[in-house]
């Protein structure tokens, strides 16, 4: 079998042979090729887009061929006619297709006469309505200041020209799916919208090394610390957080949340999109002097830096509106680190209420802070929820059980292109 994957994030190989910085996004497919490459009958292809190379780059990596092509525009778009010749060099029997809200996955996805399975990531047309974070954006944008109202319109645009785009290419990628694969019901229903017709594999998600290596333990954590794995977006809900972090503050004095996320505050003046929009909006609620010193936020974390994180935190949160698999909460349960996490999209199938974590609506700060307290205060529980939440979690993240998942969809697709 010859697989060809296209993926939109340039992979930690591809950096490395560009010499660009790494991304610590994406880390499941890099997880999942090093599984695929030790399968005898599986040839390996991967192919992405960057901006820094004018002509199609092609190496060659621990048995995976690998290649580059050149990007036209913002939403990751390519020529076809380099997709052209990177399907005429490398022949695939299948193209793997990682995720749908860029043009390189629209424009494979358009090949008929190869089969193709489309993996599902998040779902933008499913995020769209909670893109806001649930922010009074209309307020900002007839506010009588003049920060909140250009704080206001510059999220209003922001998704109007850059999200709302993809959102077309993402309706268009999912209905040019022969097979889609997904890990919960709730992305079963939304590509179920726009494309009745394609069978429907799962597959769960392998997460990076380090977190199949370690396990928190109540001992050498720090008492009252909170650790939120994304706090890029407003959509990603960490202002609830802060407003649990509000309401708890007066019981627990030495509370302090940690943030994995770009630092809002302005480190010079030239940081204009810090000036407005929701780093603008974070400023204002880290002002109140009741919890100035108690966020911090700790900029984008590698594997290892996340897993310290993790095993330093008495609680994980995930606050975000909505999700589809979030890694960051499986990354959590499988080190056993206590979880709080918002009832939305998957998340209730990757973590049982009560019995593997604390569950609450996404958006009910008050819910978030009782369930945060409750972590604080039940020892014996959470330690149990935590053995329940570790068995859990690696079953979902098995990496010989996903494999074998992911290879038995792609033999059972080209057996029926046979037939």
């Amino acid at each position: 079998m010859r697989i060809l994957w296209v993926v939109s994030q340039i992979l930690p190989e591809m950096a490395d042979y560009l010499k660009l910085p790494k991304s610590t996004f994406g880390g499941w497919v890099r997880a999942m090729l090093q599984e695929l490459k030790t399968i005898s009958d599986i040839k390996l292809g991967v192919v992405g887009c960057a901006s820094q190379v004018h002509s199609i780059v092609r190496f060659e990596k621990d048995e995976i061929t690998y290649y580059i092509l050149p990007m036209k525009g913002k939403n990751r778009a390519i020529e076809e006619e380099d997709r052209t010749k990177v399907l005429n060099e490398f022949c695939p029997d299948l193209i793997h297709i990682e995720g749908t809200e860029f043009s390189i996955s629209e424009i494979f996805s358009k090949i008929k006469d190869i089969p193709n399975l489309i993996s599902m990531q998040g779902i933008l047309n499913a995020y769209e309505p909670y893109q806001y974070g649930d922010l009074p954006i209309a307020d900002f944008m007839f506010s009588l200041s003049w920060k909140k109202l250009v704080t206001g319109w510059t999220l209003f645009f922001r998704k109007r020209f850059t999200f709302n785009k993809r959102l077309q290419i993402e309706k268009r990628t999912i209905a040019n799916a022969q097979n889609i694969m997904g890990r919960t019901l709730w992305d079963r229903a939304h590509s179920y919208a726009f494309n009745q017709v394609a069978p429907y594999y799962s597959c769960n998600r392998n997460l990076r090394e380090p977190f199949y290596q370690n396990e928190w333990d109540y001992k050498t954590c720090i008492p009252h610390t909170i650790f939120v794995g994304n706090g890029y977006s407003a959509l990603k809900g960490v202002h609830f957080v802060i407003d649990a972090v509000e309401q708890l503050v007066e019981e627990f004095p030495d509370i302090h949340l940690f943030v994995a996320g770009e630092d809002p505050y302005l480190k010079n003046q030239k940081q204009l999109k810090k000036r407005v929009g929701y780093s603008y909006y974070l400023r204002k609620k880290l002002k109140n002097p009741k919890i100035k010193d108690k966020v911090t936020f700790i900029g984008t974390q590698n594997a290892a830096q996340m897993v310290e994180q993790l095993l330093k935190a008495n609680v994980y949160v995930l606050p975000s509106l909505i999700e589809n698999s979030p890694n960051t909460l499986g990354e959590a349960m499988l080190l056993g680190t206590p979880c709080v996490s918002a009832y939305t999209g998957g998340a209730g199938e990757m973590a049982i209420d009560e019995k593997e974590a604390l569950l609450y609506r996404a958006g009910d700060a008050p819910m978030l802070a009782w369930q945060i307290k409750r972590i604080f205060d039940e020892r014996e529980r959470v330690q149990l929820r935590c053995e329940n939440a570790k068995a859990h979690a690696k079953i979902t993240h098995d990496k010989q059980r996903n494999l074998n998942a992911l290879v038995n969809a792609y033999r059972e697709i080209l057996e029926k292109k046979e037939d």
